[in-house]
This record gives structure tokens, sequence and C-alpha cells, in this order.
């Protein structure tokens, strides 16, 4: 597997061509200047007790990591704050077709969800022996974020940012993460009490030919 390492605040991020991904992104002003502020601080804090006292800091890094996307995930939902674009049907439609434009040009899709004010997303990038054009994630990120911003905020007759330049990635280690990774996007909606059951929620997608969820 050829590895593509991007450099963010200094520090390496490891992206490999040919990985899957997990990618979670929101709208630009949909959480409060207060909130993002205790979460980092709260994360930077037990990040360095972890390095100080851990025996084990690569898995409870991982598992810190978790917890406050949680966390993070937990404010979304709860939509209480900023623009809420995507409940519109016209957006999020136009949000989901980037999504497919890009499925097979740029990666293979498996999987996503749109809620009002974010979107999960799993999906494979190619790599040099695909035969397909190889992107990496950044270059896969920013395609799907401009083509869809640029047409959002056409029909909102509006200029400036639509997505947070923020992203939270996480390469998925194997079959059974990618399984469980899954399962929470599709029941994101659920989770957050907008419907029953995950095939119930209109802006929801699963690759037809992916059989590990039931």
């Amino acid at each position: 597997m050829h590895r593509d390492v991007y450099i963010y605040k200094g520090l390496p991020h490891l992206q490999p061509l040919g990985g899957t991904f997990f990618l979670t992104t929101r709208l630009a002003g949909s959480m409060s200047q207060i909130e993002k502020k205790r979460l980092a601080e709260d994360y930077a804090l037990k990040r360095r007790q972890v390095l100080a006292k851990s025996s084990n800091p690569s898995a409870d890094l991982d598992r810190l990591e978790r917890i406050f996307f949680a966390e993070y995930e937990a404010l979304l939902d709860k939509a209480d704050f900023g623009p809420r674009w995507l409940a519109d049907d016209a957006l999020a439609k136009v949000v989901a077709e980037s999504f497919q434009y890009w499925d097979d040009r740029a990666y293979e899709l498996i999987a996503y969800t749109i809620m009002s004010n974010h979107i999960h997303i799993v999906f494979t990038l190619f790599n040099d022996e695909s035969g397909n054009q190889v992107r990496s994630l950044q270059q896969v990120v920013q395609s799907v974020k401009s083509f869809s911003a640029k047409r959002c905020n056409r029909l909102l007759s509006r200029e400036g940012m639509f997505w947070s330049d923020r992203n939270y990635d996480r390469l998925v280690r194997n079959q059974e993460e990618q399984h469980r990774i899954v399962q929470y996007v599709l029941n994101n909606p659920v989770k957050a009490g907008l419907c029953k059951r995950w095939q119930d929620w209109k802006w929801t997608y699963m690759k037809p030919s992916y059989n590990d969820f039931e």
C-alpha cells in the first residue's frame, strides 16, 4: 500500500492511498466558539495526561479520540446553533450528488449520511494499482467540498464559506472497525431521534454490494 503523509500543524497524518476513511465535516458556523474552545482545551489536557501516564499511549489516545468525537457529534446532533442548511432537501440533494459524482472517479463510496448541519461519509481511496486516477485524501475532500459548496451557495443566493475548514478523518484499520463505523454512520439519524430505522432516512446511503451490515 502506497503511503501519503500529510502534514497538518506540524504533525504527520498517515493517509495511505488505497486506505478506507471515515470523514465527518460540518457546516461553517454550526458550532459555537465557546464549545469549540472547551472541547479543544479538554482534549489537549487529557492528551497530555495520557502521554505522561499511559503504559499504552497508542491505544489510550485512540480511545480518547473516540470519546471526544462522540461529544463533538452529540453537540452537532442537537443542531441548536448555527445554520441547518442541509435540512433543505434541495441542498441535501446537491451534497448527495457530489458524493455520488466522485464515486468511481476518486474513490469507492461505501456509505454516507447527510444531517442538517454535518455529514458522515465512508470511502476507499484508489491506489496506483486500481487503474483509476489516484487522488490523496486531501484532494478528495477539497474536491467534494468545493463542488458542493459552490452549488449550495448558488441555491442560497449567498457567498462565503459553506463548509467548516476543519474535518475529522479516521483511517479505518480493519474490517471489524469498518463494520462498526458503517453502523454508526447509517444509524446517526436514528440516534438523533429523527427516524426509527436507518432505512427511513432519505439522505442515508449504503453501497448495494456492501454485505457486512444487517
